[in-house]
């Protein structure tokens, strides 16, 4: 949301994309984000607008380092204190998803790795 909010003339179709995926980030759903991207990236410069923002947010999110700070990603949320988080959280698990969802965006994304499955934290033996 910050690498839009930043941008320097946002278009409509992006804002209003933003507003409904800040929502959905924050508001404690339950269920994550579901970006509608067969109703957005309708276009090739759209691709490429939407590609570049998620370049700066992942620049971002690895400037974190090894984890994002709790207090962090609890500043972003309005779904109230039983959807906080308790700990801080390795910044790999949010990598998998960003770079999985720019694979996507580039048409990347191979059927072993469209499963959701395979995103989630691993499990330690």
């Amino acid at each position: 949301m910050d690498a839009i909010d930043k941008g320097p003339s946002v278009p409509d179709w992006l804002e209003e994309a933003r507003q409904e995926w800040h929502t959905q980030a924050t508001a404690g759903f339950g269920f994550g984000v579901m970006p509608g991207l067969d109703a957005i990236v309708t276009s090739s410069e759209r691709r490429e607008v939407i590609l570049e923002l998620c370049s700066k947010a992942m620049k971002r999110l690895r400037d974190y380092g090894p984890v994002v700070p709790k207090v962090e990603l609890n500043a972003i949320l309005m779904a109230g204190p039983q959807n906080m988080f308790p700990d801080d959280v390795p910044t790999e698990l949010f990598e998998r998803v960003g770079d999985a969802f720019m694979k996507l965006l580039r048409e990347e994304l191979t059927p072993e790795e469209s499963d959701a499955r395979i995103w989630l934290p691993r499990r330690k033996a």
